[in-house]
């Protein structure tokens, strides 16, 4: 059987608090200037809870995403020419879709192509993008999570760092135990200019 999936919504998840307007424009450092416009994919998979419905499983992971792009908030802005991040709290795309099989025909003898589909974008189509969220029902009752993030805005930490802060916020509705994020590449990687001029250290 082919496996299919069906998008049945799409919508744009903000930032629960607003990010102050200090903190409006993020500096990019060199080397997320020179990074490949890229997004970094990951799918988790989680089996069948009896406990949550799927519409109540949509409202808390919704929810708590809201909470960690207060935190996060770069990725809830928009990219402008390789230079710098406008916070502007536009949010990021979250997908939901319906899967034609279960689980474990998806992870037993797992195919590229096929993990695909759990995305919401391919990972060459960043756009402008921090991150955006895909979630998709199985019929057997599991979920899976795709996430993906800019290769410009994050590294594979950071990548970590967020998915650890959105799965403490789900589970225990606070972030008190997670790292915060550290928002300073820049001063250790100045950026070139817009002319794009090699930056320059001082001695």
């Amino acid at each position: 059987m082919e496996i299919e999936i069906e998008v049945i919504s799409k919508e744009i998840i903000k930032p629960s608090s607003p990010t102050p307007e200090s903190l409006r424009k993020y500096q990019l450092s060199f080397l997320d200037q020179i990074a490949p416009p890229v997004f970094m994919p990951l799918v988790y998979f989680y089996q069948a809870d009896a406990k949550f419905s799927n519409p109540g499983k949509s409202n808390h992971l919704k929810q708590s995403l809201s909470r960690v792009l207060s935190r996060f908030y770069p990725l809830a802005g928009r990219l402008v020419e390789d230079l710098y991040i406008d916070c502007n709290d536009k949010g990021a795309p979250y997908v939901e879709a319906i899967a034609n099989c279960s689980i474990s025909q998806v992870i037993t003898n797992p195919v590229p192509k096929i993990m695909d589909k759990f995305l919401p974008y391919k990972v060459d189509d960043v756009q402008n993008l921090g991150m955006a969220v895909q979630v998709t029902y199985f019929q057997c009752g599991g979920t899976a999570v795709g996430l993906v993030i800019s290769h410009k805005i994050a590294d594979a930490l950071s990548y970590f760092l967020l998915a650890n802060t959105w799965a403490a916020v789900a589970r225990n509705g606070n972030y008190d135990d997670v790292p915060g994020p550290q928002f300073e590449g820049a001063k250790i990687f100045p950026p070139r200019d817009a002319a794009g001029s090699s930056p320059v250290q001082e001695l």
